[in-house]
């Protein structure tokens, strides 16, 4: 199998046609491109296709040919200009300009060799893709593969080239800027003329769109002479802003050669702000910018210059930072929101939420002290406290970001499709509690049972929630709405005293005024905490119900408070009295009769007969 393989790759590469070396390498290579001339004079097209495929081979044999024969051509400097004990500000200038130049140019060649190289690839691909030598576009393939070939051998060279020659100019800028005579006032005074000039343009400018507008709104295209006058103006705005350019990189020299590099950091400033308002990417003047920031970098003073080049970065970066924070991301009822707006509007209730914790606190520990007031009313008045501070906090908060008190409508409607059903439980308990404070049937400090079979004492009645404790000191936090809206019974609402049932039974035949009166007379005697001494709450005994096997009987007492063990110790004490007196518990009984039942004869209460006939 490998064979195989072997075989058909190799029959592949024999059958490919390879790229022709010959265009670009090699002594002979332009009497290569004389007999390729001569055959394709030669050749009479056929048809125009053939004609315009001619033409371009024609072209690109005169590309290669002048590739071949120019060579990159090596920069230097003038190196006259060191020997002079003063430099001009003309002649300084024209050295930047040559030395960003330079840059400008490596950084496109830079750009275009990755674009070539993979130019190359893609024509290496197509050429060895064919199988045909008589293919038509073959030739031309070959040909604007040499072509790539040769720009991207001439470029590199170039690139070479220039890096030497922009080494040198660097240093040789860094050297001749201590020997510059700037004229500092006549500098600022064309600053501030061109600024001037910009000034007006940007007035003409500004009309100039308006009018545009104007005339979109009446009809689909702006005027031919209104097109003109605004293409115009741009055209001048770009250039006075290059003039304003080259005016800021003379006031920044002039602050670097005196060391004053806040000075130079805002000339820096300005010109990347020049660069924003181009209508066009000038690379050229990115360059200048690129080269004047090095040379303040790797200066003998670059310590102070980089200081305060990064506090001068994070300033601007804060201010980036706080500009997007002012950015609007939405309008609301033609009031502009921002993330800053939000933020205020957090603050604001954060602390208006604070000082309505602070005042409820201050509120009930003062109010604790006068036991003439019920706390029930001092929680009342609180929380009524806390919600008028913290509804004006909401108002302050919505009037910082630009909304006032009518604008609730406009949130509500917004609010209310995806917060009315999140929120319509907690409104629901809110409202519950605060009537649950006004009213009076459930307090901090009562027992209460809910839903049957909860018990527990009100420890506090929230807003949202009241908190209760069971008598296994277990803290349940109930919804308020639940309260509302179900059966609550209060064992302690308005008196303490409250009667319970602790049923028992007993055999049938036993002597029920004989055992009511044991059973009161124990109670009595006991030390369990009962009422005994009011008349009508005395301990008594009543009969409940007649059962199958026994009869039940249920003692009845009055207690104070809630005694979860009262239960419990009076059915012991139930039990040991009847015990004492002979008296046994009830057991289930099962009489079977076998015979004939006479019709006179009926079975005894609590007795079940089988009957069977014989």
């Amino acid at each position: 199998m490998k064979l195989l393989w072997s075989f058909l790759i190799l029959t592949i590469t024999l059958w490919c046609i390879p790229v022709d070396t010959k265009l670009y390498e090699g002594e002979n290579t332009l009497i290569y491109y004389d007999q390729l001339s001569q055959k394709l004079f030669n050749i009479t097209p056929m048809d125009d296709e053939e004609t315009e495929r001619l033409q371009n081979e024609k072209v690109l044999l005169g590309k290669l040919k002048l590739l071949i024969i120019n060579e990159p051509q090596v920069q230097t400097f003038d190196a006259s200009l060191l020997e002079k004990e003063t430099v001009s500000e003309t002649e300084f200038l024209k050295l930047f300009e040559m030395l960003s130049s330079a840059v400008e140019q490596k950084k496109k060649l830079e750009e275009i060799q990755v674009f070539t190289q993979e130019r190359l690839g893609y024509l290496k691909k197509s050429i060895e893709s064919v199988t045909d030598p008589q293919y038509k576009n073959l030739q031309l393939y070959q040909l604007q593969f040499a072509y790539y070939k040769l720009k991207h051998r001439h470029d590199e060279l170039t690139v070479k080239s220039l890096t030497p020659f922009i080494e040198e100019g660097e240093n040789t800028l860094s050297l001749l800027i201590t020997k510059v005579k700037f004229d500092i006032k006549k500098i600022q005074s064309n600053v501030d003329k061109v600024a001037k000039e910009l000034e007006n343009i940007n007035k003409k400018l500004i009309a100039a769109n308006l009018t545009k507008e104007r005339e979109l709104l009446s009809q689909e295209h702006i005027s031919k002479k209104l097109s003109e006058k605004i293409e115009k103006l741009t055209k001048e705005k770009d250039h006075v802003l290059l003039k304003l350019a080259d005016k800021e990189f003379l006031t920044g020299f002039y602050y670097f050669q005196t060391k004053v590099f806040k000075s130079v950091l805002q000339s820096q400033k300005k010109i990347h702000s020049i660069l924003s308002q181009l209508s066009y990417q000038d690379t050229l003047l990115d360059a200048k910018l690129e080269e004047f920031e090095r040379l303040s970098k790797e200066s003998k003073e670059a310590i102070n210059y980089n200081v305060l080049s990064l506090r001068e970065n994070l300033l601007s970066s804060y201010e980036k930072f706080y500009e997007s924070f002012q950015k609007p991301f939405v309008v609301l009822d033609e009031t502009p929101i921002s993330f800053l707006s939000i933020l205020k509007l957090l603050g604001i209730l954060l602390i208006g939420f604070i000082i309505a914790r602070i005042y409820f606190r201050l509120f009930i520990m003062l109010h604790k002290k006068r036991k003439e007031t019920k706390a029930v009313s001092i929680k009342i008045i609180a929380n009524l406290g806390v919600t008028l501070i913290l509804f004006a906090a909401f108002v302050i908060a919505l009037g910082s970001i630009g909304l006032s008190i009518t604008h609730l409508a406009v949130i509500a409607g917004a609010l209310s499709i995806g917060l009315g059903f999140a929120l319509r439980s907690i409104v629901s308990s809110m409202i519950s509690g605060m009537v649950l404070l006004s009213e009076k049937y459930i307090k901090t400090g009562d027992y209460i049972t809910i839903k049957g079979d909860l018990t527990g004492k009100v420890m506090d009645i929230g807003y949202r929630a009241t908190h209760l404790r069971t008598i296994d000191n277990i803290d349940i936090v109930i919804p308020n709405s639940e309260l509302i809206d179900s059966q609550v019974i209060n064992l302690t609402m308005e008196d303490r005293i409250r009667r319970i049932y602790v049923p028992f039974k007993v055999p049938y035949g036993s002597d029920i005024k004989k055992i009511s009166s044991l059973i009161t007379t124990a109670v009595m005697e006991s030390k369990i905490k009962l009422i005994r001494d009011i008349p009508r709450k005395k301990p008594n005994v009543w009969m409940q119900t007649v059962g199958e096997s026994f009869i039940e009987l249920e003692l009845l007492v009055w207690i104070e408070g809630i005694r979860p063990s009262t239960r419990s110790n009076l059915l012991i004490l139930i039990y040991e009295t009847l015990q004492a007196n002979g008296i046994n518990m009830p057991l289930p009984q099962l009489d079977v009769h076998l015979g004939v039942r006479k019709p006179s004869q009926r079975p005894k209460i609590g007795n079940m007969a089988y009957h069977v006939k014989s």
